[in-house]
């Protein structure tokens, strides 16, 4: 499958200063939504983990049934 670079925001999930999770969503909105719901329900006590919503330029490829995921983060 063919991979496509877009821009989008990115929901990061940043453990030890590495990147270890990442989502696109389409508005920043729905991006803190969501990083206020994991803050309030997960990694709480660990200063070790940070989420953070970023405007990233990353590889996107298609699933088998047709949605979208990020390969990788470009930049």
């Amino acid at each position: 499958m063919d991979a496509t670079v877009i821009k989008t925001i990115t929901l990061i999930l940043y453990m030890g200063g590495d990147v270890t999770e990442h989502t696109a969503f389409e508005k920043i909105s729905k991006c803190l939504k969501a990083k206020r719901t994991i803050e309030r329900n997960l990694y709480k006590k660990s200063q070790a983990v940070r989420y953070a919503c970023e405007n990233k330029i990353v590889e996107v490829s298609k699933n088998g049934d047709g949605s979208s995921y990020i390969v990788r983060i470009v930049e």
